[in-house]
């Protein structure tokens, strides 16, 4: 009997307990979980109320210090250092606590603190790229161009990504872009490609030109998006040459097929070997526009290995360049124009032709050569063109001029190739 009375205060003791160490680990847990959810807020009185329940918690005082630092309505930069020294306290190697301590300081003009928060953060965190970055920022701020390019130095091989604001800021401080080349950025393709535009998208083309000369060094392996935006900008500058130097360089970076260009033509690509379109120098055009239908075909070609196809729905009467390229020419040069079309069942009395248009101050009227439709093999089109005396540009363009008669449709099919434009010679033939 006695022994069955102390094993029932036995098991009730037992259930006391446990329902005792509910309450305490439910009182604690429901308490973290407030505070979890406080120390997510965005006042004030969410992140003091996560510090209040968590106060052991280094992260809490943290997000609570870069409130106060960092609230635009309401700073409170002293009660943010008080934060930030708890978070330290209770963590001595949190470096983000440390830079935002160091901002704190900064900001209060302490200089001989300023470093050594920055110091305690590349302490707890050696390879942070975050770290190195900002400490960089400051010494460049602080006039140390020496210590603050080897920082951004270290910052940049951690993440390249910050190359191009990096470049920014560093040549505020200094221009000589080779310091910034050999001292700040990482010898690395996609580096000197994002400094290159940022450079371009500021207007700096002559520091993007001599960036670009650096990055050939390096014998990369480029996109066409890498360098088409500079040449563009350069083109719309009158750097043609430039433009067109550059364009060559960064294609002579890909496993493009041979082009097949004749000696001295200013078309890039006359047979449409690259399979570019819509960049620069390549060959712009519209897949479907006006009922017409453009694209490279592998199947019928002059040369190489395709031509372009342009396809007629026969629903629409279209008046417009099917497709146009550029190409750089010397001022007062003769040129012979040649191109290639091949047609099938190319209906109305307008088909194919070519139109040369020279760009510049004295622009004469377009150069049109005569039209083809019907059925008909490849068959080549000459035109002589001479450049003006301040024509540095040609567009070149596959043309189709509306019929007289608005209610004919045009339907069939018509092939281009071989498009090129080379100088004449001014001697005399031989007999």
């Amino acid at each position: 009997m006695i022994l069955r009375l102390s094993d029932s205060l036995s098991r009730g003791l037992v259930l006391v307990a446990a329902l005792v160490v509910a309450i305490v680990v439910s009182f604690f847990a429901i308490r973290m979980a407030i505070a979890a959810g406080a120390a997510d807020g965005t006042t004030a009185k969410d992140l003091e109320l996560a510090a209040r329940l968590e106060p052991r918690n280094p992260e809490y005082w943290y997000r609570l210090g870069h409130y106060q630092e960092f609230n635009l309505e309401d700073p409170n930069p002293d009660r943010a250092l008080d934060s930030f020294h708890r978070a330290i306290a209770l963590d001595p190697h949190y470096p983000e606590a440390w830079l935002d301590l160091a901002t704190s300081y900064e900001l209060d003009g302490n200089t001989e603190a300023t470093r050594d928060a920055y110091l305690h953060a590349k302490e707890s965190y050696p390879a942070s790229a975050e770290v190195a970055w900002r400490y960089g920022n400051y010494l460049l701020r602080a006039g140390d161009l020496a210590h603050a390019f080897e920082e951004l130095h270290h910052a940049l091989q951690a993440d390249p990504h910050r190359a191009a604001a990096a470049f920014s800021r560093v040549y505020r401080a200094d221009t000589n872009i080779d310091d910034i080349l050999t001292k700040v950025l990482p010898a690395q393709a996609n580096v000197y490609v994002d400094v290159i535009e940022e450079a371009r998208s500021a207007n700096q083309l002559g520091v993007a030109q001599e960036v670009w000369a650096h990055l050939v060094t390096l014998h990369p392996h480029l996109e066409t998006r890498d360098f088409y935006r500079l040449v563009d900008t350069l083109l719309a500058a009158g750097e043609d040459a430039d433009a067109r130097r550059i364009w060559d360089q960064g294609i002579a970076t890909q496993n493009l097929p041979p082009l097949l260009q004749p000696q001295g033509s200013v078309i890039w690509d006359p047979s449409f070997e690259s399979g570019l379109s819509n960049f620069s120098f390549a060959w712009y055009f519209q897949p479907i526009v006006q009922g017409v239908r453009t694209t490279f075909d592998g199947t019928q070609k002059l040369s190489g290995t395709q031509s372009l196809r342009i396809s007629f729905d026969g629903k629409q009467n279209p008046n417009l360049d099917v497709a146009c390229t550029f190409g750089i020419v010397a001022p007062g040069t003769r040129y012979l124009f040649s191109g290639w079309i091949k047609t099938q069942e190319l209906t109305t009395n307008q088909g194919i032709s070519f139109r040369l248009r020279g760009f510049g101050k004295d622009s004469a009227s377009p150069v049109d050569s005569r039209e083809i439709h019907g059925t008909t093999p490849w068959t080549v089109i000459d035109i002589p063109w001479t450049a003006g005396p301040e024509i540095r540009r040609v567009q070149v363009c596959v043309r189709r001029d509306p019929s007289d008669n608005p209610d004919v449709r045009i339907s069939g099919n018509a092939w281009v190739d071989d498009v090129t434009l080379v100088p004449q010679s001014l001697e005399p033939r031989q007999p």
